[in-house]
Formats: C-alpha cells, structure tokens, sequence
C-alpha cells in the first residue's frame, strides 16, 4: 500500500468523549435494536474492580446514555441475541457474572441461568459432614484432610477455609457448616449460535464456556441445555468462542484458552479436538467469514493465520503490541477486513496480510466493535484504556481500492454488474421450499457430495494406476519408463531417480518379467550401480515381439490382457520388492494393420 493511499480519510470523526469513564474488554461490547424500533444502540459493561464500586450495564443511543444498570458481580462477557420469531423482534441481553446468566429484555430483567454445579470429591464431602456435627467436631484432622485433596479441585469453601487465619477458622466453620457444599465454576466468554436460520434476526442459541471446561448450548426459549460438551481432553481454560453455521445442520464452535490451545467442537462431539498450541499466550482470536481463517494475535506481536483444520497459512510480526482484534463486514464490496488495535492508538485493517487502511485513535483501544449505530450502517466503536468513547463512520464512497485492484485484473465488461431476473412465482416456491425441509435438503446435498468425491477418487486411483511414473516415500525411490518404436521391435527406456537429498542408492536390482509367449527381451535381470542423491541412471531393454498369428492361437485371442511388462526394484538380500511397475505395451504397427 503506497502513503498517498494511507493519507486518504475513509472515515469521519463522529464523536469522542474523553470523560466517559469506561472500562470495558473485548466481547463485552454490542450493537444491538435493544427496543425493536429499528434504532441500534450500543450496549457494554463497565467493569468496576474497586470494592465501594459496582459493575454497570450500560445502554447508549447515539452519543446519549440511556440506560445505566448495576450488576451483581463484574460481568467476563456480553451477548444479544433473539429468543423467538413469534413476538415482536426485541433482542434479549444476556450478561456473565460469575456463575449466572443474566438476561435482560426491554432493559428490564427476564430471567437468570445457574451454571449446574460440578461434582467435588468424597472426602470433601465427608469432611464437611463431620464439621456440621458439633459434638464430634476434630477443625485439625478436617484441615489435614482437605490438604490431601489438591487444590484446584476443591470447592470454594474449602479453599477459602484453608486460606483463612487460625482464629478465623471456628467462626467460619460456624458460619457454613450448617449447609451442604458445592462447587461451580464461573462463566468465562459468550458467543451465540443460529438455531435453525441464517437470518439477521433469527433465533439464536447462547453458547455458555467455564473456567472448568464445559461447555453449553442453551435453547433459545426455555434457557434449558440443549448440548453440554467439553472444550478439550487437556486441563484448559476457555478464554475466547467464536461459532460458524447453524445449530440444526451443522455448526463448528472454536474455543482459544489461557493455555494457547485451540479447540474445535462439532455437532454431536462431546469433547473438543485440539486444532494448534501456540506458545506465546492469545491475546484475541477473530474468526473471517467465508473464507473460515483463524486470526490469532499473541502477546509477543504476531498477527497469525490459520486454515479451520489448524494449519498455519502465514504469520505476520507487527511492530506494536497488539490488544484487541475485530471483524469488519463490507457486503457491498463483498469483502471483510480485519481491525487489528495496537498499544499507542493505531488501528490497522489488513486482507490478508495486506495493509488496506490506519485508523489513528485517541489511545490504546481496548475494544472494537464495528455494525449499525442508529441509522448508520457503518460505524466503529473504539473503547480505550484511558475510558474515551469514539465513533467513526466510514464514509459511503470508500471503497479500500479494491475495485482500482479488480479492474486490472478483469476486463472491463466482466466488471460490470450483471442484470438480476424478477423474483418469480417458482422462486418464491422454491425459497419456501428450502425453509420447510432444510434439513432433509442439506442431507441430499451432503449425499450428493459424497458421491462426488467418491467418483474423483475412483478417478484419481484409475489415474494412479495407468501412469508412468511410480514412487517409493519409504524409500525415496521414483521409476519412470519410456516405450519407442512401432513394432515388432521396441525399446523401453528405465529411469531410477534417487529423490533422496542426503543418501546415495546402492545394491539395486532391476527385474523385468513378461509373458515369454509374447515378447522377447533384451536382459531380464539388471544390477545398477550407485544413484547419488538427487541423480538418475537410466536403463535401455531392447522388446521384440514374436509372431502375432501363433500367440493368437495359443492364447485363444486373448492377447490384449497380457500385453504386459511388469518391472521389480529389489535390494541385494531382500524378497520383497521396493518398488513395482506395470507397463501396458502398445500395439505393433504390424498388429494394427491385421
């Protein structure tokens, strides 16, 4: 990208409040029709971490707050999502607070999730049983016990219990001897998954992950778990989810922990795939639609890229920090960039690897969100680490340079938009159609595509079979062969290629069988001698083919299956072969003229 491009202002500055006062992490920002009059607001939490202060949940339309509300706990994530598509289209607000689920609608609670408690060890239990019995309360042998057990595993009244002074401990057990245990492990990030459309405003499920590792699917209606999964066999931490597709078909649910792995969870799957580790901790994950890529940034300024099978595809090294990541859709460009926050205030949007446009901010963002704000389609919230609130609107005509690049690359008249039909009456059946029975119709596709690849493997096995050059991997080893002449005298020509970069071939043999009916050969039994790495040898065999009529009569016409030359590359002291080759003779001009 050249500067005068980068000097050019895509967008314009909308709004900027210095004093706002907002503390807020990636994935706890949205833009949502909180009300369902067609009016987007933005919706956060701002965190509060000092005791005499309270967590907020905030709403704003436009640059005017709205709604300000306290939170129970400090919030880990936020989400909007909408529960039915039979009342009025008014997305609920669910917020993370430790281990609920708070939903809220038309700014006013709905309803409250609890996270299902997790088993917790025998002992435990049976310790605390002995505590609630006065009598035969032993404080030393229960504090013994509960050591025994590892931490980590505890419930959080034992850890607390062991964490205390020793003056402090009989007032404790006092305290929480009379109720039973449990132990729950607090909600760590939110996404949401489309229950059985694409559509914008489509039900859509919430996806809840743990600090303990699970996993849940909620319904929609009832907030009652439709899936419960594990993020992975390794002790791991959920940190970031991000979904791709549709609850009812099928859905891809990927999962960045503390611990740099990246986990994949399918439909069905009770326990998540490990895609990659990175080794630097993850600072953001954003995951491009259509294309599927994983965007990972990491603490030691890398900017990766990975396929949504795990494999790396390129890696970029940044000059700043990076602290937040964030998707930008342009549906009329039909394309989407990546929003990559860096400590200082820049916000960098690359395709690819391809540096498109620099945002020059108030200070170090800490959040990015891009969507409709309003009336305008187009707008970016940037939260910073100093609390500033600021808007930018992309303007109309910007259009990153992509149709300069496209116009050099496609003719003009391929530019061109090409004319949409009308909508017909068999469109419009048909698009009925498709939503009745998208599950039956998504099964006939998959049907159909499987038959598919199952026919171009079987073309690509027959191609293996009919080509000329064969390769051992184990060995390193490749054959090529050569057929000249018309007939009845041909000469087939041998190639040995020694593919191995580092050590040379020896004691090779080479030998050739045929049926002696047939043809007549030249030598039947060849010693090469020494291929040296990343060389070939070649080998001249003189055929000559015997008398068609009489093999016509003693093979009964049957010539053409055993037109044949089979080709064997053994090892001194070895019966089986290393390599095998079946070369299909061509009819002799003899033969053709018969």
């Amino acid at each position: 990208m050249s500067k005068s491009e980068l000097t050019v202002s895509r967008w314009l500055e909308a709004h900027l409040d210095r004093s706002a006062g907002l503390t807020t992490l990636p994935r706890s920002l949205v833009l949502a029709d909180v009300t369902g009059d067609g009016d987007h607001k933005l919706v956060l939490t701002d965190l509060k971490f000092a005791s005499n202060e309270r967590s907020r949940l905030k709403v704003y339309k436009g640059t005017l707050l709205t709604t300000d509300q306290t939170l129970p706990e400090t919030p880990s994530s936020l989400i909007t999502f909408y529960t039915n598509s039979y009342d009025s289209k008014i997305p609920a607000i669910a917020v993370a607070c430790g281990t609920e689920l708070l939903i809220y609608k038309n700014n006013k609670p709905y309803f409250k999730f609890t996270v299902v408690p997790l088993p917790f060890s025998a002992l435990e239990q049976a310790v605390w049983k002995k505590l609630s019995d006065e009598s035969n309360r032993d404080v030393s042998s229960a504090l013994s016990d509960l050591k025994s057990v590892p931490f980590h595993t505890l419930s959080s009244r034992s850890q607390n219990l062991l964490s205390l002074e020793v003056n402090e401990i009989s007032e404790y057990i006092n305290k929480y001897s009379t109720s039973e245990p449990k132990k729950f492990s607090p909600i760590t990030c939110m996404t949401t998954l489309n229950r059985s459309t694409q559509d914008k405003d489509a039900p859509a499920c919430p996806i809840l992950a743990t600090e303990a590792g699970q996993v849940f699917i909620l319904d929609p209606q009832t907030f009652a778990p439709l899936h419960q999964a594990v993020a992975s066999s390794n002790k791991t931490t959920p940190y970031i989810i991000q979904t791709i597709g549709v609850y009812d078909v099928e859905f891809r649910i990927t999962i960045a922990s503390r611990e740099g792995y990246v986990t994949l969870l399918r439909r069905g799957w009770l326990e998540g795939k490990t895609l990659f580790q990175t080794t630097p901790n993850i600072v953001d994950m954003a995951l491009i639609p259509g294309d599927g890529f994983i965007m990972i940034a990491t603490t030691e300024k890398l900017l990766q890229c990975y396929t949504k099978r795990g494999s790396k595809v390129w890696n970029l090294k940044t000059k700043y920090e990076i602290t937040c990541l964030c998707v930008i859709p342009l549906s009329y460009i039909n394309t989407s960039l990546l929003a990559v926050g860096f400590r200082g205030g820049s916000i960098h949007l690359y395709q690819g690897r391809t540096l498109m446009d620099v945002i020059i901010g108030p200070d170090t963002p800490s959040a990015i969100i891009f969507g409709q704000l309003g009336q305008e389609e187009h707008v970016m919230v940037i939260v910073t680490m100093s609390g500033a609130l600021n808007l930018k609107i992309l303007k109309r005509t910007a259009d990153f340079n992509l149709n300069k690049e496209d116009s050099m690359s496609a003719p003009i008249q391929q530019a061109k938009p090409l004319p949409l039909p009308k909508r017909s009456k068999l469109f419009l059946e048909q698009s009925m159609r498709e939503r009745q029975n998208p599950i039956d119709m998504h099964q006939n596709f998959q049907k159909d595509l499987i038959r598919l690849r199952l026919l171009a493997a079987r073309a690509m096995v027959q191609a293996q079979s009919n080509q000329t050059g064969v390769g051992n991997e184990k060995e390193l080893l490749k054959l090529s062969a050569q057929v000249l002449g018309l007939g009845p005298k041909f000469t087939l020509n041998l190639t040995l290629e020694n593919i191995n970069i580092e050590r040379a071939l020896i004691g090779l043999n080479i030998i050739l069988h045929c049926n002696p009916t047939i043809y007549k050969l030249s030598c039947y039994l060849i010693k090469v001698p020494l291929i040296p790495p990343n060389l070939s040898y070649k080998i001249e065999v003189k055929v000559q083919e015997r008398d068609l009529e009489n093999v016509v009569e003693e093979n009964d016409g049957a010539t053409e299956n055993v037109k044949i030359i089979r080709v064997f590359a053994s090892k001194n002291g070895e019966n089986r072969p290393v390599l095998a080759a079946i070369i299909t003779m061509p009819p002799s001009e003899v033969s053709t003229l018969l």
